[in-house]
């Protein structure tokens, strides 16, 4: 339809220049009857060519978004303060490169108090040990002297009750030692928990100290925003509150150094707040460590206490029977030494257990301490760095943005007509600011991005350099319909009666109208795909008094013409 409004256009302002110039001969001469009859019986000059076969392929234009291949966003692990980096926009990193140090105190700290514990349970560790190979020792020397039992039973008798009193006081000195690991812990409990309380202060004084930059950063805002309101005749009314220009310069540039120093301020809060509470957290931590560590020192003493009084009880029976039955003291007697054993040997292995515990905390701390210092993840270039020195880095913001651009993206959307006529692998060409690059589509979206109602499609650039700089915009030119096989003729040769598109062919000196269906066309060229033949002579130019059977004068054109513009012809 675009295309039979442009010719009716023509034809309509070719009509009237053809009705005023006849009016002006009309009223500059007296009878032209003999003359207009004369013209008309002439042959229309006209020109024409040969329509040619070929194919027409259309080009469209997108405007395209660069990326990189690939782009990483290297976020902190942890929240602290910046001690150093060098790295800035458009540095070249390469992978496990240091991008900066995070200050490693608090991590420190933990990873001391995760070594203590694992010093504390590998002590505990030898001193279980010790008992094991102790209990050990008199289970061997029991089982010896019974074998003799024959030859010294009283010795023997003697030296089983001065063992069992030897076993029994070094169970109690076993309690003793756990009693006062247990007075320990608990002194060590109200350290903590003095220091709890200083960090629960210190950190409700922080927060009210938060809360006051705050209003002091609102209230400088206010006075900014009151001095510079954006409605230009509220603006004019506070001016004019003022003596001079001068003077309401002098003004908002003292509010707004007011509220840079408040904005200072307020971040400097945040951040003493932030440490604080975090301090605060890792006391509790410390507490509910010491109170685990005594639970587990009660149950020891809990087992402990009844060690003895089962040994205790033993040592009795042994007494009241050793002169009744040899035979059964000495059962008892081996039965009690395994029993030592097995008991020694459950003690290390709940040592053994809370060494390697102590020893997960350690490991967890190194682990923690690793984070403190960033490295780049992908070779590439820096393409945002979003920390510096003494600046408090969190989880909640990507510290450093890399880019491999070795080789570069470009993301275009096109309709789902257009969609239909690209393939993975199409050749493309990307314009920026008049440079020129070959380019490949890699993928065709098959979803409608819900914010263009376009397909995505994505092209590779493999030869980027500097100029393709991300997220830049670039135009994109790609081979869409195309029509082969069809006869190929000038776009302005076609006319049309309503919707039906005709030409005009030179026959024996005079005009033909040919009905013809049309296909695809371009600003010059249009494919004809029936009612026409290379073997017509197909008229070209425009006359008003062109026809079926008006007489004309043929000018061939060179046949050339039409093919080469069809074949290098661009389109919308």
């Amino acid at each position: 339809m675009k295309k039979e409004y442009i010719k009716s256009g023509r034809r309509a302002v070719s009509v009237l220049l053809a009705a005023a110039c006849a009016a002006t001969l009309l009223a500059g001469c007296g009878d032209t009857t003999v003359e207009e009859e004369e013209t008309l019986s002439e042959a229309i000059p006209v020109e024409a060519q040969m329509p040619v076969a070929g194919t027409l392929t259309l080009k469209n234009e997108f405007v395209g978004t660069v990326s990189p291949e690939e782009s990483v966003y290297v976020i902190p692990m942890v929240s602290a303060e910046v001690l150093n980096t060098d790295i800035s926009v458009g540095d070249t990193v390469i992978a496990g490169q240091e991008l900066c140090k995070l200050d490693t105190e608090a991590a420190q700290l933990q990873l001391a108090s995760a070594q203590a514990q694992y010093n504390s349970a590998a002590a505990g560790v030898q001193a279980a040990e010790v008992g094991y190979e102790i209990a050990q020792a008199q289970y061997d020397s029991a089982v010896a002297q019974l074998d003799v039992q024959n030859e010294q039973t009283q010795r023997q008798k003697d030296l089983t009750m001065y063992q069992m009193q030897m076993q029994i006081d070094g169970i109690s000195d076993g309690i003793e030692d756990i009693n006062e690991q247990i007075y320990k812990l608990d002194e060590d409990r109200e350290d903590a928990k003095e220091q709890k309380n200083d960090l629960e202060k210190a950190s409700d004084r922080a927060n009210n100290a938060l809360k006051q930059a705050a209003q002091a950063y609102a209230a400088a805002q206010a006075a900014v925003t009151a001095l510079e309101p954006q409605d230009y005749a509220e603006l004019q009314v506070v001016k004019a509150q003022f003596p001079n220009e001068e003077a309401y310069q002098y003004a908002l540039k003292q509010a707004k150094e007011q509220l840079a120093a408040a904005k200072t301020a307020y971040e400097g809060a945040q951040a003493a707040a932030s440490q604080l509470d975090a301090a605060y957290e890792q006391a509790k931590a410390g507490i509910e460590s010491i109170d685990d560590g005594k639970e587990k020192l009660e149950d020891s003493l809990s087992d402990t206490y009844k060690t003895k009084e089962q040994t205790e009880t033993v040592k009795n029976l042994t007494e009241a029977q050793l002169n009744i039955d040899t035979q059964k003291v000495q059962d008892v007697s081996k039965r009690t030494a395994a029993l030592g054993v097995d008991s020694a040997a459950a003690q290390v292995n709940s040592a053994k257990v809370g060494a390697a515990g102590a020893q997960v905390g350690i490991d967890s701390a190194e682990y923690q301490l690793d984070m403190y210092t960033l490295t780049a993840p992908i070779d590439g270039v820096i393409e945002a760095v979003n920390v510096k020195e003494h600046d408090f880095a969190s989880p909640q913001n990507p510290a450093f943005v890399i880019s491999n651009k070795n080789t570069m993206t470009v993301t275009f959307g096109v309709s789902e007509g257009i969609r239909g006529t690209l393939r993975v692998g199409q050749k493309l060409t990307v314009d920026r600011n008049g440079k020129i690059y070959d380019a490949a589509i890699t993928e065709i979206g098959s979803m409608v991005d819900q914010t263009t109602g376009l397909f995505m499609i994505k092209s590779c650039v493999s030869t980027p350099d500097d100029s393709l700089l991300t997220g830049s915009s670039v135009k994109v030119t790609a081979d869409t319909y195309s029509q082969a096989d069809a006869l190929l003729i000038p776009y302005d040769a076609v006319y049309y009666d309503d919707s039906q598109p005709y030409v005009y062919v030179a026959e024996n000196g005079t005009a033909k109208r040919k009905d013809v269906e049309t296909g695809i066309f371009d600003m010059d060229t249009i494919t004809v795909l029936s009612g026409l033949s290379e073997e017509d002579t197909l008229i070209t130019s425009w006359s008003a008094n062109l026809r079926e059977g008006a007489e004309v004068s043929v000018q061939m054109k060179n046949e050339g013409d039409t093919a080469d513009s069809a074949m290098t012809a661009d389109g919308e």
